[in-house]
């Protein structure tokens, strides 16, 4: 019985997710998909470092 799976921000885990929803009555498919906040922070991190790096060659 799978409860929720954390996966990467990709399409091909929200396909993998939906496609476990058809085939596993027990899993919720999308609504049991879990994505990784390692991930999502790190892709945030990479925003934040890009505007202020944007920024720093602006001004100099």
């Amino acid at each position: 019985k799978i409860f929720s799976l954390c996966m990467d921000n990709t399409s091909n885990c929200d396909k993998l997710a939906e496609k476990l929803g058809e085939l596993l009555p027990s899993f919720d498919g999308m609504n049991s998909r879990v994505r990784c906040f390692a991930h999502v922070l790190n892709l945030i991190a990479k925003v934040c470092a890009y505007y202020f790096l944007t920024q720093y060659e602006i001004f100099n």
